[in-house]
């Protein structure tokens, strides 16, 4: 160790012994016990606190409700105080090790590159911080949440704040008497005010939670049951609440992709037929003539406009497009008035060429190499099929990606949450798999020796992962 560096804290294995409502062997917090819940955090390092607290900040963002917390950039504060207590209280380490965060790196690389060479340098270089924070996020996310009970508190948060916003939806939704909104169902002000950007985090919330059941429920009481399924059904809601188009065609393409998926044809099947009548039981008239006018309306027309120019775009500027952040520029000096491009991958290529949608297509990628990985490993790890949590968990970060690549096709999110948390959750959720892989083969020896309870292992917590309109 070297002098004068505080060793990082260790965060010793469960007691199995502890858990009151658990299946024997199953770690207490599956239970989702709030005394127990509360317990384990308050073992945990001021890193941890401050990265659960930021994303509480970015996704129910009290600092834009309420008139007394607006002023300062708390997000900004928060992270700042995040790194700190990890890189130099905790002695905390970034030590990338998975193909996310090769490819992230490469990314990177043409974002600046992009800049460099952009038709206007200035309106790159004014947003880069821009995209900086969302690697500072993912590095700190992925290097902090690194053991199976931190990823699992730190997606509990997630869905949590997550269903703050959709029930929220469906409430308002309600009150109006389920009738058809142009404006839809919005979220906090910030990164998912606006109908079409809250649409496309219920897609991503969707298979997230259905899959924390599917892995969890059994260790749950009625009520913890009742609130997680709950979860679900304001979810679906909320994308019908939205009034977007994309949202729904995201919705479809989360249960297809579900439907493939399952093991259980048959029960998939059927949740997906039930799933389908409940949509078209609450779908309004007016929605249901936007779905067929679909394509053919002025709203349709102009974002085929849009994507027709982005393609010119790639084809005249192959390489490294017109610069990163500089379409709304670019189209207001070529077509008279300011637009966006109402896609994500549109966005990517007509910005950075090429290039950049090779780039975003492996991050991608990555991201479901990792998840697999993740899930081949789970299924090693002890218990009845391995480790069922962390192998669902994977299934549901897929989910989230495809709800967001779908819903994305119509709206420019690429530098907005939903993409960059999920891809720092990918990886947080491999290296505690990882960790949950090291601790099995350390303690396998003592298990067969016939110890009753294997030695903690002490392990150094690794290091490495900002915002616009919801950010500092």
């Amino acid at each position: 160790m070297r002098r004068g560096r505080r060793p990082a804290r260790t965060e010793p294995d469960p007691n199995p012994a502890s858990a009151a409502a658990a299946s024997p062997g199953a770690d207490p917090l599956y239970a989702l016990h709030p005394k127990a819940l509360w317990a384990y955090l308050k073992t945990q390092p001021a890193s941890f606190w401050l990265i659960c607290f930021y994303l509480f900040l970015e996704y129910v963002r009290p600092q834009s409700i309420y008139d007394a917390l607006v002023g300062p950039p708390w997000a900004l504060i928060c992270v700042i105080l995040t790194v700190v207590a990890f890189l130099v209280l905790e002695g905390g380490q970034i030590r990338p090790r998975t193909p996310a965060d090769a490819m992230l790196a490469v990314f990177t690389v043409i974002v600046v590159a992009s800049s460099v060479f952009a038709w206007k340098p200035e309106a790159s270089y004014a947003k880069l911080q821009d995209y900086f924070s969302w690697v500072l996020i993912y590095l700190l996310i992925s290097s902090i949440v690194t053991t199976e009970r931190r990823f699992l508190v730190f997606l509990l948060s997630f869905l949590l704040y997550s269903f703050k916003m959709s029930q929220h939806g469906t409430r308002s939704w309600a009150e109006d008497g389920f009738i058809f909104r142009d404006w839809g169902t919005t979220g906090a002000p910030g990164w998912f005010q606006n109908s079409g950007e809250f649409g496309v985090q219920m897609c991503v919330f969707l298979p997230m939670v259905i899959f924390f059941i599917t892995a969890l429920s059994q260790h749950w009481g009625k009520v913890t049951r009742m609130l997680m399924w709950a979860m679900a059904v304001t979810a679906v809601t909320g994308i019908v609440a939205s009034s977007s188009r994309g949202a729904i065609l995201g919705l479809a393409a989360v249960a297809l992709w579900m439907l493939l998926k399952s093991r259980y044809r048959a029960r998939a099947l059927v949740g997906t037929v039930v799933l389908t009548l409940f949509v078209l039981y609450i779908l309004p008239p007016e929605q249901k003539a936007r779905l067929d006018s679909m394509g053919e309306d002025q709203t349709s027309v102009s974002r085929k406009d849009y994507w027709k120019h982005g393609r010119e775009i790639m084809a005249e500027n192959p390489v490294m497009g017109i610069g990163y952040a500089n379409w709304p520029d670019w189209y207001e000096a070529n077509y008279g008035f300011r637009a966006l491009p109402h896609n994500i991958f549109i966005q990517a290529g007509a910005e950075m060429g090429y290039t950049g949608l090779l780039g975003l297509a492996g991050l991608i990628g990555a991201t479901l190499v990792v998840n697999r990985k993740t899930r081949k490993i789970a299924k090693t790890l002890p218990g009845a099929g391995g480790n069922r949590f962390l192998h669902d968990s994977a299934h549901g970060l897929d989910g989230a990606m495809i709800g967001f690549l779908a819903s994305g096709m119509f709206v420019t999110v690429l530098y907005y949450p939903f993409f960059w948390i999920n891809l720092a959750l990918t990886v947080a959720l491999h290296n505690a798999t990882l960790d949950a892989e090291r601790r099995a083969r350390l303690t396998a020896p003592q298990r067969k020796s016939g110890d009753a309870e294997p030695a903690p292992v002490p392990l150094l917590m690794p290091g490495p992962a900002l915002r616009r309109g919801g950010g500092w």
